[in-house]
């Protein structure tokens, strides 16, 4: 609702709709009733809008995209239409966030003051849609195209003094916001508001509009990686040089183009799902959920091991608030750990944050610590070690979790005399950057424990999903069947770089070749010898060369590893680097290398569409998914999405990999490529279909319908 009150001669609507105060009908209803309710009241002057609690409004309501709620009169347009048609002056008061429709009320003001803590922006394009109540049409007027461009097709969130110095606030209030509003209100009265009216003011740099929007069009395709959002937005702010009813024509035909793609509902579907995986629940016992687990508190974190992992846990950790004991038994590795950290902090304004940080080489430091986080070198064997001196030295009640990718939760426990109290904290690097948090349970976690876990992650700002216990997990090991047929592609004639573009094109940040050097080759390598797949000399004796345990296997990788090429590291891998650069660069080594192994093998090079390509890559992972799903690792395909949204880089715009396959692509046509592709590899074991995918297609169901990625 909009309540409203009198302070002389201006009237205040002030939303009261929390949290964020949305723009629900009975909102847009109860603004536009009290607007109609100023003008006719004939002692009030001015117009003042804000928000109750703690912002302005903050958007649109979510909840009602898709519903007839959303269009029912008023709409946003026609609301925003009659304030800015106001005879009377309309002051907008903005604190807390004003973002897409809170922020294009605020823009179809005739003034606009905020508070220092205030932000405003236009995030609709992480949605899948455009600014569609005017925003691509106002905001060009005042900031001029190439601001607006960027502004829009990044849906960044300005601060009150960049707003300020790009003429989007009229000033910056200290004190009483409302009390500030309605002094200015009454300050501007009698004032004409036609030179204050957004909407009839003209794009500065409207002369130039085609030189901006190609070169904006040029940078955004390639940051777009395949959503169509961004581009359409360009369209629409291109349109903003036209007369504004024009303008605003062509933003909302665009929008509706935007609202009816395949693309928008996947975005959003990303939206919500990141919110809903709070509300998670145990995969294989559905009484052990969020609502039936409580945590306990957590105000001091032990790390072990000052690596990469090690410190961006910490530096996480640290920036929540949290107490820290970061413990390295190598003192040089300590040593330039706490540089690393005070570095980061420092950029972050977040040095006061190193008070909370206890560093040392001695276990018993550890002692008074209510949960350790362990991230030593990728060892069961290192891992065990540890887990054992930490159940001996911290106190009975602190849980133990392991920072592992891939290695077995349970064989942790089992070392210590509190298994409920272990749990795996899969952490994706950079840790203090990456937002995804895999939460394993083992066979003993307690509900507790488990409840702790997830509520660490909410606490340091992640994205928490809880798994199941498996050879890497649910990430990495569907990870693995992508890997695989990468590779099957190059003994069949690609090239790294052949595969990565197809990949890139589909919307990865980059292909699985790019992806291995930057992480570097030798991480899989020594998991593979772990598992007795390889050694540091070649095959196994007495093994295939191209088979293992019976199944088709690759030894690029690992022959790539022997000649030392582990990635950028080494300055090669599948590509060359030169000296102090990340580019990656086609090695005519590799693809000698890789010529001389068919030749070898008896490989025939062949074509190999873009659209093999992607469907060799990510079909097998995808068909993985299922079978996580079938074997109850993952409790919904929710949760496969946002760990491969939030952790692989898999491209918003599509949903994720299950959302993908469920409602893009189809689950029938996704099991019958891969019989196609079965069928022409029948020892490639990877591509056998999912009994869950085959009895969801025979049964004409859906993902969707089946309620995997809906609420608990």
């Amino acid at each position: 609702m909009a309540e409203y009150s009198t302070y002389g001669s201006v009237a205040v609507l002030q939303v009261n709709n929390p949290p964020v105060n949305s723009f629900s009908h009975h909102v847009r209803q109860g603004l536009v009733d009290g607007l109609e309710k100023a003008l006719r009241d004939p002692s009030i002057r001015s117009i003042v809008i804000a928000g109750k609690g703690r912002t302005f409004p903050a958007g649109a309501d979510v909840r009602e995209f898709g519903t007839s709620a959303a269009i029912k009169l008023p709409n946003l347009l026609t609301a925003l239409a009659a304030f800015d048609a106001s005879p009377k002056p309309v002051v907008s008061a903005i604190h807390g966030t004003a973002l897409g429709g809170g922020f294009e009320l605020a823009l179809a003001s005739h003034y606009r003051l905020a508070v220092p803590s205030a932000k405003v922006g236009l995030p609709e394009v992480h949605l899948g849609v455009l600014p569609g109540a005017g925003g691509t049409q106002r905001l060009p007027r005042v900031v001029g195209i190439k601001t607006a461009i960027q502004m829009i097709t990044s849906g960044q969130h300005i601060n009150a003094k960049q707003a300020l110095s790009l003429g989007l606030v009229d000033k910056i209030v200290q004190g009483d916001l409302l009390k500030e509003a309605v002094s200015f209100a009454q300050s501007i009265e009698g004032r004409p508001v036609e030179g204050r009216r957004i909407s009839q003011k003209t794009v500065p740099d409207a002369d130039k509009v085609e030189e901006v929007v190609e070169a904006a069009r040029k940078t955004i395709l390639r940051r777009a990686r395949g959503a169509i959002a961004p581009m359409t937005c360009i369209q629409a702010i291109q349109a903003s040089v036209l007369p504004f009813d024009v303008g605003m024509q062509r933003e909302g035909e665009l929008m509706m183009f935007l609202m009816t793609s395949w693309q928008a509902p996947a975005q959003q579907y990303a939206f919500f799902s990141e919110r809903e995986v709070r509300r998670w629940s145990h995969p294989r016992d559905k009484s052990v959920n969020f609502k039936t687990a409580k945590p306990r508190v957590i105000k001091s974190v032990g790390v072990v091991g000052a690596g990469t992992m090690g410190v961006g846990i910490t530096i996480s950790l640290l920036q929540a608030g949290l107490k820290v004991v970061l413990l390295e038994v190598n003192k040089k590795q300590l040593d330039r750990a706490i540089t690393m950290i005070q570095k980061t902090l420092r950029q972050k304004s977040a040095s006061q944050r190193m008070s909370q940080l206890i560093t040392t080489m001695d276990y018993s430091q550890l002692s008074d610590v209510d949960m350790v986080i362990e991230a030593v070198f990728e060892s069961l064997r290192l891992k065990k070690e540890v887990f054992k001196k930490l159940d001996t030295i911290t106190k009975p009640q602190a849980i133990l979790a392991s920072n592992t990718s891939r290695l077995d939760i349970d064989k942790m426990a089992a070392v210590t005399k509190r298994p409920d109290k272990v749990v795996g904290t899969h952490f994706f690097a950079p840790a203090n950057v990456m937002r995804l948090l895999e939460n394993i349970y083992g066979k003993h976690t307690s509900p507790e424990t488990i409840a702790t876990a997830m509520q660490l992650g909410v606490t340091i700002g992640k994205v928490g999903v809880l798994v199941g216990n498996c050879s890497g997990f649910v990430g990495n090991r569907m990870l693995g069947p992508y890997i695989a047929e990468a590779m099957f592609l190059l003994e069949e004639g690609l090239e790294p770089q052949d595969v990565d573009k197809a990949i890139e094109e589909f919307g990865f940040p980059m292909g699985p070749f790019r992806m291995s050097d930057l992480s570097g080759g030798d991480i899989g390598w020594r998991g593979r010898i772990e598992k007795g797949l390889t050694t540091e000399q070649g095959p196994p004796p007495d093994t295939p060369p191209l088979y293992r345990h019976g199944n088709r296997y690759c030894p690029l990788p690992d022959m790539m590893c022997m000649k030392g090429r582990l990635g950028q590291k080494t300055g090669a891998g599948w590509y060359r680097y030169e000296p102090g650069s990340r580019a990656a660069l086609p090695d005519p080594v590799v693809t000698q290398m890789i010529h001389e192994y068919r030749q070898e093998h008896g490989f025939k090079k062949r074509n190999i569409s873009s659209q093999e390509i992607v469907e060799r890559c990510l079909y097998p992972l995808i068909n993985e998914g299922f079978h996580i799903l079938d074997e109850g690792i993952a409790a919904r395909s929710m949760d496969i999405d946002v760990i491969y949204l939030f952790g692989y880089g898999w491209p918003r715009h599509t949903g994720g990999p299950m959302y993908y396959a469920d409602r893009v692509v189809g689950l029938e046509r996704i099991l019958r490529s891969l019989e196609t592709y079965q069928a022409r590899y029948p020892d490639h074991h990877l591509l056998q279909p999912s009994p869950l995918l085959r009895d969801m297609v025979a049964k004409g169901t859906s993902l969707a319908a089946m309620g995997t990625d809906s609420k608990l």
